[in-house]
């Protein structure tokens, strides 16, 4: 996938930022290579233009994000007991490389940790993966972080809700 400078972009562990420039660089002795300069609040990642972009995608339209509240207020998919394989499962979605796929991961990891409490690596990655969520709505949105995260736990919410009352 090709980008434009100034091009606005996610990268799925880092968060939203912009295409600053292209640049040869080397980074591996003798290895001369074109890479994104992508520059993020606080850091500058550099990301290759001939080698799979590892998730780097252009900001989601804002049509988009009326499917994403509609993810993440419907009722969460089952997650496996088996930390390994669930890692694996839930890393492979976010390989999708889409927002849909990153509120799944969100909205699924939320609900198996309401009624099993999660840590370490997997806590880490729902961390992760819901601050980017959030940082991508609040720019395509136009709104605050702080209004983005309230707007994501109240949809989450929603989603817990289903599931509690189809419990019972």
């Amino acid at each position: 996938m090709a980008f434009e400078i100034g091009e606005r972009v996610v990268h799925p562990q880092y968060g939203v930022g912009h295409v600053a420039k292209l640049e040869d660089r080397e980074f591996e002795p003798g290895v001369m290579r074109r890479y994104y300069e992508i520059a993020i609040p606080g850091s500058t990642l550099w990301v290759p233009t001939d080698l799979p972009t590892f998730g780097l995608r252009k900001l989601t339209v804002r049509s988009e994000i009326e499917r994403c509240r509609q993810i993440l207020s419907s009722r969460p998919a089952p997650i496996g007991e088996d930390a390994r394989q669930r890692q694996s499962e839930l890393s492979a979605r976010l390989k999708e490389g889409t927002i849909a796929a990153q509120c799944e991961v969100v909205r699924d990891l939320s609900a198996f940790g309401a009624h099993k409490p999660i840590s370490g690596t997997i806590a880490a990655f729902l961390r992760v993966t819901q601050d980017v969520l959030c940082q991508e709505w609040a720019a395509v949105e136009e709104i605050t972080l702080a209004e983005a995260v309230a707007e994501v736990s109240l949809l989450l919410e929603k989603s817990r809700l289903t599931l509690a009352e189809n419990e019972t």
